[in-house]
């Protein structure tokens, strides 16, 4: 579970610098793609970081739940 969200992090920063590095491209076309790579990494990132939250919130409710039990 905390290897998960480590990793998702991980690739969340990669896909910041790749977006960060795409500012010093002097062709346009070249920032403009790497730019889009970068950001894309980091939206989708993003997405599944908030995902591998919810669900490690959920399994923690459930052996709560059965705890309780």
């Amino acid at each position: 579970m905390k290897r998960n969200l480590a990793s998702l992090l991980a690739v969340w920063w990669a896909g910041a610098a790749v977006a960060t590095a795409a500012l010093f491209f002097p062709i346009y076309n070249d920032y403009l793609v790497v730019g889009i790579i970068g950001w894309v990494v980091v939206a989708v990132a993003t997405v599944l970081i908030f995902i591998e939250m919810r669900r490690v919130k959920a399994d923690d409710r459930r052996k709560e739940g059965l705890k309780s039990s």
